[in-house]
């Protein structure tokens, strides 16, 4: 009886399996469907190796004063750190250690830089400013005298329009100094009344009193020379520097630039006309 009974158990797997081969028959590859990729499991995270702290053992002392720039300072900014975060005295002794090579660096520019200055003389300032007294005193006897120049020789050609009201405490001030200024150089002061003209105020933007402003002959263009109260020094300083700029003996690049201050120092255009004569 075991016979039947097993070909029975057989047969009967037999037909499951042809009824699942039939029902799924329409699905699968016979379709062109793909399996489902297996996604690709993600890489474990590397922990990032943490930062060694520096030292002033892992360098000679000449490595350490050959560094770039940025490279010390960088160094030089981890042991700071370094100390901060551990106060113990190796820390903090290194980190002192590391800015006296940093002050002798400093030093050896500086000593580098005045042998320079005193070998070259043409690379530095003193001529145009010097700082002794008596140097000191020459220079501004040269600025007032080139000022008093220019202001004289041009008080034909320029004028100053002096906008005021009558409530206004300031222009009380203003026309003091500026009596001052016009027995000096002779200068015109035209005096305006922006209650009475309100026109010409606005044609020079002009909303603030005491305001000067400096116009040419037969020029459209003018500068305003203060808005508020200046001194005379002022008013004879920014007259004669917009003189000169209107005039176009300088660009506004050199506005600052003296007379006498051509060729030196001071002088934006220096190395301009060196790099036109070399070959």
């Amino acid at each position: 009886m075991r016979w039947p009974l097993m070909a029975a158990a057989m047969l009967s797997l037999s037909v499951s399996a042809s009824a699942s081969y039939y029902t799924d028959s329409a699905t699968g590859w016979w379709w062109y469907q793909k399996e489902p990729e297996k996604q690709a499991e993600k890489p474990a995270r590397k922990k990032k190796p943490a930062k060694t702290a520096p030292s002033l053992k892992d360098y000679t002392y000449e490595q350490i004063w050959e560094m770039h720039p940025d490279q010390f300072q960088e160094f030089a900014e981890a042991l700071k750190k370094k100390a901060v975060q551990k106060p113990s005295e190796e820390n903090v002794k290194e980190y002192f250690e590391v800015q006296e090579i940093a002050r002798k660096k400093a030093l050896a520019f500086s000593n580098v830089a005045q042998f320079v200055w005193q070998k070259y003389p043409e690379l530095t300032t003193k001529k145009d400013y010097p700082i002794t007294t008596p140097g000191n005193l020459a220079r501004i006897a040269q600025i007032n005298e080139e000022r008093q120049r220019v202001l004289r020789d041009n008080r034909d050609d320029f004028a100053l329009i002096y906008f005021q009201r009558p409530d206004c405490s300031y222009c009380d001030e203003q026309s003091r100094i500026l009596d001052w200024f016009t027995n000096a150089t002779g200068w015109t002061v035209k005096r305006v009344n922006i209650q009475e003209n309100p026109g010409l105020a606005a044609k020079f933007s002009v909303e603030i009193t005491p305001t000067l402003i400096l116009i040419q002959k037969g020029n459209q263009d003018y500068l305003p020379v203060s808005a508020g109260v200046i001194s005379a020094d002022e008013i004879e300083d920014k007259a004669y520097r917009a003189v000169r700029l209107l005039k176009g003996d300088i660009s506004p690049e050199e506005y600052s630039l003296y007379e006498f201050q051509k060729g030196g120092g001071f002088d934006v255009r220096k190395r301009r006309l060196l790099d036109k004569e070399q070959p």
